[in-house]
């Protein structure tokens, strides 16, 4: 038989457990059953000592130890120092992150390890003694199992020791001054300045931690003290030192523990001084104790202290240089330009090396040591050795300086020398050249000889008795005649030893003569001698055979020959040359002879041929030609005697000349242009001039005033172009070409800047025998004007003959420049056509350039008309008082006296009473202006114009004067000449009754010309022009229509408002109910707006919260981004063209912030916000706006938008459960369904509810959060299980309220449990009921 029994073990802590079971049957004795019950402990890897090491009394020293959980078991630890062991109440020990016995602190105090899950114990020891420290701290684990820990460290205080200084330790003497508080002293020998001495300092670091540290080189601290005087504190001053003589390195670093570190000591004295300091041994960041008044949680201070002073000292002594010998004599003469040497030694008798450098002297000898430069030892010597050069004769007693570094005076070496030249002599002692011819020259050569072993620097030149220095004006003239004619070659040279050399001597007699002179040679730095030079020198004679030569029939302008005799009448060959004429009628002819130059020989004859030409019918007798005869002091004269005869020419116009009288054709000599010359348009007139004589003439016709030269084109231009034309060019092309030609042509022509031009072709040439001439006269013009000049024909030398000219011009220089320039209608401007406008919308501007193409400043005067087609009218008077369109300043008001001065002017005027008109014109005026006002300002005040006091004029009828629709600024502006300005017409829409109306708009504006400089409107006798009414105006046509605005709006679908969907959901993201974090969500859509009309609209789109408008888009594109990376487009002034079209994207904006308006009353809630539940249940948020299109008419569309912000709904399938009676300490579980029926997830929470304080525990529910998604997903996904569990904890009645929430504004669900606790063992169940 055998029976079964179920042992239960309920443990309440995680220790071990053993006990035993009693049987008592019939037998004797009871029967023992054990009962053991454990689990695998955790086992730490932390070991028993925890050494923190090394630390600076008063600092604080972090150590971390890894500790690993290597058992089997997760465990909960808390670590806590050894005498708060045992403890009735963890949580009352364990109340900071750490566990503190001082000096140490342990973190953390608490923590948890998994099965092999490692964390890191920080121990922190901050010792204030210098000892060895430990401490003991518990580790309690949750399984009851102690384990003691220790923790020690060691306090240690700074400690650094001078181990030794190299060389010999000196003490200070007996009543020496010394530094205060200095611990250890050194001293240097003397030294020389800027010398190097060093010592090693070694240093041991007697602690057992690194030290960072750095030296300070400070002034002594100097105290006169009794022996055994302490020093006041007080006194002691820390100071710098401003030099560098003393020197540690290195001078920063690390002191590794327990170690010797070697320094090196530099002293480097810079001048002759004693020299004191102390230098600094300074550790840094060292802490501080903290006093006991302190909080000891408070970080330590560190400073940088003084660990331990040395004090230097020094002392420098001059440098010690000497010379061995100290003076050099060199005995006898020597040669100049030989070098000698002579050794010598220098000693240093210095405390240190020296570095020197001797100078060098090369003025007039060279005198220098070698080596220059070098180093000595101490107390050692330097051979060197003198070299010396002689540069000239004589005797030399200088001194040679030695440069020592650092010494203030150099050293000094006599020397004593005797230098000699060298000689140099010639081969002969005096040259006779013998007899020769006045502009011969002969030559003669010699030999000069270098009798010494020394390299000759000789000259060969006048001598000294020749110099005219002390000589009288006559013969000094003759002694500078002698060394002109005699030249010596080479006058000067090098001879080397006992060398020779050739010298030539030339001679060039200047005049008949007997030559006698002396040449002396000199020798540099040498001795010389003097040669004696004779010679005898002759010229030849040349007669005419006949003096005069007659001319008996002659002609003005044509050569006639003669013929003359040459003689010669020495032995001597003889050169003439004949030059040109002289006398007082010498400039009225010219004449040449053949041959003009040549050679006679000795009592030879010769025929010259003489040509002659007279220019004037004058009897010419005061003439002569000269004939120059190399060697003759005179030349000879030849006289010339003629009368020669004059030219005869005749001017006519062609007999097809319209006007031409044929009986009288002088009196009818006019070139008349014509009275309608259009502007720009070239005219071609005709003048015949014919030659009545033989005799040919150079004629040349001009302009008086509207002069026209051809431009000369530029150097090399002709040539390019040349290379260019190689290739044959298009039709098009040469055409354009030659109109670019043709133009750059004219624009010569003008550039004068008169506006007019008379261009003659020829306009000058010959004019040959019996020869008749036509001429081309062409008249350019780029300004209008009634132009009057005459033109000036001058042929040979006779009177110039003037022939009246005369134009009318009529035309415009100005035009715009959209079409250019109108050849055929100057004055007619473009067609201004703005196109389709909204009713009532901005006004448009167009700017528009007037180019002027005249020389002159014109001042436009616009006024604008409107064209009524039912307008009757058919003509306009318009009266002007004064000037019709007076010149204006910048705010429209009229200038007094600022217009042009013209011939309207009434006669009484007296200008002397007037208001000056100059300082408001002259900014008008351009360059040309001014230099024609200079050039004419006679004749302007000569005939001063008039002006009328009222003007009358009638014109047709176009249409009404109104600045409105169109408007044009400035009305008055200035075009400069050959300038540009720009004008502005501006188009106000009009604002239309209708929404449906149009009307079109037809107007022109007309600009009249004015011209404010006087010279530009009239010269007197020359050109006069109309201006203001008198002149046709400038027209300019503006055309535009006015519709009302309005765009189509075109949706993804056919829906009447811009609907939007969110859920409250995606305002949440993270792991449910542990990282969740909210953020802002928005959703797009978009629409088209396209503009059906033809005319560009300009209009703003705004919306309210929670909608915006993101930056719209062309329309066509399908690109898209997210709502974040777009800027706003509200507000933002958009413009879309004639029948294209516009994407809008609208953002709607949720936040967590709307649900708020679910806890608010319906008061309280904006109109535009509403709940909505459907038939299912499911609730939304709506919310509706518009979206406002802002015209900029001030017309306004809207388009609907409404938005649903789906909430979730959450439900329970029971509102109760009952457990009934359990056994107490039995577990019991059951299940309840939570569920979600809306359109958003739902994070949802349960909270335990109970009356008591103590009750509650007994119900726990599983999971106790979570999420739960929508209805759309998986039943799975939107349906939670809920496990309730009850553990009754004592007999009695438990009851509690499950409270579920959510964060998205859920409604909370409440469920109520209940259940009885009873030890009666019939309620043991051993499955738990579901």
């Amino acid at each position: 038989m055998s029976c079964q029994y179920t042992v239960l073990f309920a443990p309440d802590s995680l220790a071990d457990y053993q006990d035993f079971l009693v049987v008592e049957t019939q037998a004797q004795y009871p029967l023992l059953v054990p009962i053991e019950a454990r689990r695998p402990p955790p086992i730490l890897t932390l070991p028993s000592v925890l050494d923190c090491g090394y630390c600076l009394v008063g600092g604080v020293r972090f150590g971390q130890f890894l500790c690993c959980n290597e058992g089997l078991s997760a465990g909960t630890f808390c670590i806590l120092p050894r005498r708060q062991w045992p403890a009735y109440n963890i949580r009352s020990v364990v109340t900071t992150s750490f566990a503190e016995e001082p000096p140490f602190a342990v973190s953390p105090s608490l923590f948890e390890l998994q099965p092999g899950q490692t964390t890191v114990v920080e121990v922190v020891f901050f010792p204030t003694l210098a000892e060895s420290c430990s401490q003991v701290f518990t580790i309690v684990c949750d399984n009851c199992q102690v384990k003691d820990i220790t923790v020690q460290g060691q306090g240690q205080l700074i400690g650094l020791e001078l181990v030794c200084v190299s060389g010999e330790e000196e003490v200070p003497a007996l009543g020496e001054l010394c530094d205060v508080t200095a611990e250890h002293y050194v001293r240097f020998p003397p030294a020389n300045p800027h010398s190097v001495q060093q010592r090693t300092l070694t240093i041991r670091n007697n602690t057992h931690l690194e030290l960072a540290f750095h030296w300070q080189i400070m002034q002594p601290n100097l105290q006169p003290l009794l022996p055994g005087e302490i020093p006041d504190p007080a006194h002691i001053q820390y100071h710098l030192a401003n030099d560098d003589v003393f020197h540690v390195s290195p001078a920063s670093g690390l002191l590794t523990p327990l170690q010797d570190h070697e320094f090196l000591l530099t002293y480097q004295p810079q001048q002759l001084m004693d020299y004191h300091r102390v230098c600094h041994l300074v550790v840094r960041d060292v802490p501080e104790l903290p006093r006991e008044d302190e909080p000891q949680d408070t970080a330590p201070k560190v400073n940088d202290v003084i660990v331990m002073e040395i004090e230097v000292k020094g002392s420098t002594q001059a440098y010690q240089v000497l010379l061995e010998p100290y003076s050099i004599h060199i005995p006898g003469e020597v040669f100049i330009g030989t070098t000698i040497r002579r050794r010598f030694k220098m000693w240093n008798n210095s405390r240190s090396r020296i570095s020197f450098h001797w100078e060098r002297s090369a003025d007039c000898h060279i005198m220098e040591v070698e080596p220059p430069a070098g180093e000595i030892e101490m107390n050692e010597c330097f051979d060197l050795e003198l070299v010396l050069t002689g540069g000239r004769p004589g005797a030399v007693i200088s001194r040679l300086l030695c440069h020592v570094q650092h010494h203030h005076q150099p050293v000094a070496l006599a020397i004593q020398v005797t230098f000699k030249g060298p000689q140099v002599s010639v081969s002969v002692p005096s040259l006779d050249l013998g007899l020769m011819q006045l502009g011969d020259q002969t030559q003669a050569t010699m030999v000069l000889t270098n009798t010494t072993h020394l390299e000759a620097l000789w000259s060969l030149g006048p001598g000294e008795a020749e110099r005219t220095d002390s000589l009288g004006p006559g013969e000094a003239e003759r002694t500078d005649r002698h060394h002109t004619q005699i030249t010596v070659q080479p006058c000067k040279g090098v001879l080397p030893p006992l060398a020779s050399c050739s010298v030539d001597i030339l001679f060039k007699p200047l005049v008949c003569q007997h030559f006698d002179t002396v040449l002396e040679l000199a020798v540099e730095n040498g001795q010389g001698c003097h040669l004696s030079v004779q010679a005898d020198v002759q010229s030849p004679q040349v007669c005419l055979l006949t003096c005069h030569l007659v001319f008996s029939e002659l002609y003005v302008g044509v050569p006639a020959q003669g013929s003359i005799t040459l003689i010669n009448q020495t032995l001597l060959p003889a050169h003439y040359t004949w030059t040109m004429l002289q006398g007082q009628q010498a400039s009225l002819c010219s004449a040449s002879f053949t041959p003009s130059f040549g050679t006679l020989e000795p009592n030879a004859k010769m025929d010259v041929t003489v040509t002659f030409t007279a220019y004037t019918d004058m009897e010419l007798s005061a003439v002569a030609a000269l004939c120059e005869v190399t060697g003759m002091k005179d030349p000879l004269v030849l006289r010339f005697f003629s009368k020669a005869q004059r030219l005869n020419v005749s001017y006519s116009l062609p007999r097809d000349c319209p006007g031409l009288d044929e009986e009288d054709p002088a009196a009818s000599l006019v070139l008349d242009f014509g009275d309608n010359v259009l502007l720009k348009r070239p005219i071609t007139k005709q003048l015949v001039i014919t030659n009545h004589t033989a005799i040919p003439a150079p004629f040349t016709l001009e302009a008086e005033y509207f002069t026209g030269h051809a431009p000369s084109p530029p150097a090399g231009q002709s040539q390019q172009r040349g290379l260019h034309v190689r290739k044959p060019l298009h039709s098009v092309q040469a055409k354009k070409v030659e109109d670019k030609a043709q133009e750059g042509f004219v624009s010569g022509l003008l550039a004068h800047g008169k506006g007019a031009a008379f261009f003659v072709q020829p306009d000058c040439g010959i004019l040959g025998a019996f020869e008749t001439q036509t001429i081309d006269i062409t008249s350019f013009t780029n300004m209008w004007g009634e132009y009057r000049d005459q033109l000036i024909c001058k042929v040979g030398d006779l009177q110039p003959k003037l022939i009246p000219i005369q134009m009318t011009v009529m035309g415009c220089p100005l035009y715009f420049q959209m079409i250019g320039p109108q050849p055929d209608r100057q004055n007619q401007g473009p067609i201004i056509r703005f196109g389709t406008h909204v009713s009532g919308g901005d006004t448009v501007s167009r700017s528009l350039r007037l180019n002027n193409t005249s020389p002159y400043d014109i001042r436009m005067d616009w006024e604008s008309y409107n064209v009524d087609q039912e307008d009757r009218k058919l003509l306009d008077v318009v009266v002007a008082y004064g000037d019709a369109f007076p010149l204006k300043d910048a705010d429209g008001n009229e200038v007094v006296g600022g217009g042009a001065m013209s011939n309207d002017a009434p006669p009484t005027w007296d200008r002397s009473h007037t208001p000056s008109t100059e300082g408001t014109s002259s900014s008008l005026k351009s360059k040309s202006d001014l230099e024609e006002e200079k050039e004419e300002e006679g004749a302007v005040h000569s005939a001063p114009p008039q002006k009328r006091l009222f003007s009358v004029f009638i014109r047709p009828h176009e249409g009404n004067a109104s600045d409105y629709p169109y408007c044009i600024t400035p009305q008055q502006i200035d075009v400069p000449a050959g300038g540009s300005s720009t004008i502005h017409v501006s188009f106000t829409p009009l604002t239309l009754s209708e929404l449906t109306s149009n009307a079109a708009c037809v107007s022109f504006a007309l600009g009249f010309m004015s011209l404010d400089s006087k010279v530009s409107s009239c010269i007197p006798g020359k050109v006069q022009r109309a201006q203001g009414q008198d002149l046709e105006p400038l027209r300019l046509d503006l055309q535009a229509s006015v519709r009302p605005a309005v765009l189509s709006v075109q949706m993804e679908e056919e829906e009447e408002c811009l609907e939007f969907c969110a859920v409250a959901s995606d305002l949440i993201q993270g792991e449910p109910h542990n990282e969740m974090a909210q953020r802002k969500c928005s959703i797009t859509r978009t629409f088209q707006l396209k503009n059906s009309t033809e005319m560009p609209l300009s209009f703003r789109l705004s919306t309210q919260p929670p909608f915006s408008v993101l930056q719209p888009q062309p329309g066509g594109g399908t690109a898209s981004c997210s709502s974040h990376s777009l800027p706003p487009g509200e507000n933002q002034l958009l413009l879309l063209q004639p029948r294209h079209n516009k994407q809008v994207k609208v953002a709607f904006h949720s936040s967590l912030s709307m649900l708020a308006y679910l806890r608010q009353s319906a008061e309280d809630v904006p109109p535009s916000v509403s709940l909505v539940t459907n038939e299912s249940g499911e609730r939304k948020l709506r919310f509706r706006q518009t979206l406002s299109v802002h015209y900029n008419n001030n017309s306004l569309q809207t388009v609907p938008l409404c938005a649903h912000l789906s909430l979730p709904t959450i439900s329970l399938s029971c509102d109760s459960l009952d457990f009934g009676t359990c056994y107490v300490g039995q577990t019991l579980v059951k299940e309840v369904h939570l569920s979600n029926r809306g359109g958003s997830s739902s994070y949802w929470r349960v909270l335990i509810e109970s009356g008591e304080e103590e009750e509650g525990s007994e119900f726990r529910v599983t999971p106790y959060c979570g999420v739960l998604k929508p209805l759309e997903y998986p039943v799975s996904s939107c349906t939670q299980p809920l496990q309730i569990s009850f553990t009754a904890s004592n007999e009695r009645e438990f009851q509690a309220t499950a409270v579920v929430k959510g964060v998205l504004g859920e409604p909370p669900l409440s469920l109520h449990v209940q259940g009885s606790g009873s030890f009666d063992e019939r309620f043991v169940s051993l499955l738990a009921d579901i």
